[in-house]
């Protein structure tokens, strides 16, 4: 992989975006067979059901998911070894299982997953707590959550790979050492191109409205943050776009009430948010009508009994790493009883509060948000326990990590510095401590970022 980053990096930007490109294809080996499309014909009738059926496929579903991962998971075996599963015959008996958090699983992952990497599709979680994380996905999972993600995409009229889409991601597909002005490649396999969520400056982004006006996506998806911050550049600048997108999918942050009519008023487009994670959890969508809906064909969301909003997941769509009642760490507010007029029968999610806006700044002021952070300790699977990035200084980082000293090598701390190089650029200063704990903040809770540049 280094060396193919090398070759990438080394390489011009046509090239690059041959490579972005061929890379896309390989990817969607995994994601569109025979079960993606018979999934996706799935959802489409299963809209049409009236409540109670779905609620029956769900249960049925549950039990089928939690015999599978007792009889191919050792860590569920043993977890579960004093229970009897064939009492487990309804929703409400999950209660009777117990919680599963990040670090069981990262603690116990060989035993965690039911199939070995050939073959398996690799997910990797950073977390809002930097614990890094490797799941497995089997290729029928894979396919269907994407089935998934693209079924609530064409409910608003976006048809994925057959329309043009702009994408802002943490992709590394800006060479540390480029001068020219393109901050953005083309992934021909999905008709996509990528715009890089490290280089959004306010001098920066004159370019990227160009671009998105000369490309002129039908769709843009990606870090709600990075499209808030173009769309208040184009409405401080009075830019005419010579586009309009059917619809703007944000992931992996909180779409804040202001942030959507922000993209709304500049885009003249609507903003449909989702709910996922790279762990596989379920999935939890936003209707036409712009009201979230639990997707029940994709698993189980339960409040945590100490009464909070926070949520317990059970994933039907994680047959390599089996998720069930685990807690992912993200909270919830259910609003039990409403029907919503867009005509979908389900359980509708009155507001998501897990996702934060936290970011840190590289030396020339661009924004890397949480979810990007995150990433950069995804590549050091399960021997990072927690980490925090700490920022007093507008061109200086100081990393903190928390690591299972059996797991940790010395070498991770140079991936760690080539992450930080490709995200923050040449000019800020990335210092790596490690320490024997990281304190959580006086209301018990982690932070993975702690920027205290201007405060």
């Amino acid at each position: 992989m280094q060396l193919l980053e090398k070759i990438y990096d080394e390489s011009p930007i046509f090239f690059q975006n041959i490579m972005v490109s061929v890379s896309g294809y390989q990817r969607n080996i995994n994601r569109y067979g025979k079960t993606y499309y018979d999934f996706l014909n799935f959802l489409s009738d299963f809209d049409t059901w009236p409540l109670e059926r779905k609620f029956e496929y769900q249960r049925k579903e549950l039990v089928k998911f939690i015999k599978f991962a007792v009889s191919n998971s050792k860590f569920y075996q043993k977890l579960y070894k004093d229970i009897d599963i064939e009492s487990i015959k309804d929703i409400d008996d999950l209660k009777r299982l117990p919680i599963v958090d990040k670090e069981m699983l990262r603690e116990n992952i060989n035993d965690v997953v039911t199939i070995s990497k050939k073959g398996a599709v690799e997910g990797h979680t950073g977390g809002t707590t930097g614990k890094s994380l490797v799941v497995l996905y089997t290729p029928e999972d894979m396919m269907k959550r994407m089935a998934m993600l693209d079924h609530f995409k064409a409910r608003v009229g976006f048809l994925h790979r057959k329309m043009k889409r702009a994408t802002f991601n943490g992709k590394h597909i800006v060479p540390p050492n480029q001068k020219k002005k393109v901050f953005w490649r083309y992934n021909a396999a999905c008709k996509q191109m990528i715009y890089s969520s490290f280089h959004i400056t306010e001098d920066n982004m004159k370019y990227y409205v160009d671009s998105l006006n000369k490309y002129k996506p039908q769709a843009i998806d990606g870090f709600f943050s990075c499209m808030c911050d173009i769309a208040n550049y184009i409405e401080r600048h009075n830019i005419k776009l010579e586009f309009t997108p059917i619809a703007i999918f944000p992931t992996s942050e909180t779409v804040t009430k202001a942030g959507r009519e922000l993209l709304e008023r500049v885009f003249k487009c609507k903003v449909y948010d989702q709910y996922a994670s790279s762990e596989g959890a379920p999935f939890v969508t936003e209707c036409k009508e712009q009201v979230l809906h639990m997707e029940l064909a994709t698993g189980v969301f339960e409040h945590f009994e100490d009464g909070s909003d926070e949520i317990l997941v059970t994933s039907f769509m994680t047959h390599g790493t089996p998720l069930i009642r685990y807690r992912i760490g993200d909270s919830m507010s259910f609003d039990e009883g409403s029907i919503c007029k867009c005509g979908i029968e389900s359980p509708i999610v009155k507001e998501i509060q897990g996702r934060r806006l936290d970011f840190l700044y590289t030396a020339e002021g661009a924004k890397i948000n949480a979810v990007n952070v995150a990433n950069l300790f995804k590549n050091i699977p399960n021997a990072i326990i927690r980490a925090q990035a700490v920022q007093e200084k507008m061109d200086e980082i100081i990393i903190k990590l928390e690591v299972d000293k059996n797991l940790y090598k010395p070498e991770y701390d140079m991936l760690l510095r080539d992450e930080f190089l490709h995200k923050f650029g040449e000019k800020t200063k990335i210092i790596i401590e490690h320490v024997d704990e990281i304190p959580r903040e006086k209301n018990g809770k982690f932070r993975l970022i702690k920027n205290n540049v201007g405060k």
